[in-house]
């Protein structure tokens, strides 16, 4: 009985679709600084990548989909004792984030535009900095960077775009998604115990890539 009500209920939204859509996007994804960080002083995001690949149910004027995106979020700072080293704060290197989107779409010749939600969760692969000491007075050398991998809590935000057909089921596309993520994480060498460093940023990935459509 599951399984007929389950086919009664979506087989009027395939048998309305138009066909299949996957996709492989990449560029660049800017970033802001984190909010409510434990450490801020001096910290400048810097531009990072973006790549994602995505699967979608073309219906009349709505898509339906599932996308996997990877972005890196970094900033850096000049923290080291004498305030000249740039250190590279890895704040999700990368993030990676599974999402369902819903994209409502407005054909024109040659191709059409689109704009939605997408939300889902995600992982990061978080870089924390220890201080590397050399010399009888234990003097900073330099820094290391040892990585540990957090859930994330929600990752999620809208998005817009345009797809240009190229040639029988061939297309280019180019996106601008704006984007939430919200993780805490903890350093075990940092007193007190309950110190958190807790990420809250807003993140923008700019991407071009190409569809295939069955």
């Amino acid at each position: 009985m599951k399984k007929l009500l389950f086919v009664l209920l979506i087989f009027p939204f395939v048998s309305n679709a138009q066909n299949f859509e996957f996709g492989l996007n990449g560029g660049i994804n800017f970033h802001s600084l984190p909010y409510n960080n434990t450490y801020r002083v001096q910290d400048k995001p810097i531009l990072g990548y973006a790549a994602s690949v995505r699967g979608a149910l073309i219906l009349p004027k709505v898509q339906i989909g599932v996308e996997v995106a990877m972005v890196s979020l970094v900033e850096t700072n000049f923290l080291m004792p004498v305030y000249t080293t740039k250190v590279y704060n890895y704040i999700a290197n990368p993030l990676i984030t599974t999402s369902l989107f819903i994209n409502r779409t407005h054909n024109f010749a040659g191709g059409y535009v689109y704009y939605g939600l997408a939300a889902g969760p995600g992982i990061a692969r978080v870089g924390i900095n220890s201080w590397d000491y050399k010399g009888p007075n234990a003097t900073v050398s330099g820094y290391h960077t040892d990585y540990t991998t957090i859930t994330a809590y929600v990752t999620g935000g809208i998005q817009g775009g345009a797809v240009f057909n190229v040639h029988n089921h061939f297309s280019v596309s180019g996106e601008v998604a704006v984007r939430y993520t919200n993780f805490n994480y903890k350093d075990a060498k940092t007193a007190p115990s309950n110190e958190m460093y807790h990420y809250q940023m807003l993140f923008v990935p700019i991407t071009i890539g190409i569809r295939y459509r069955i």
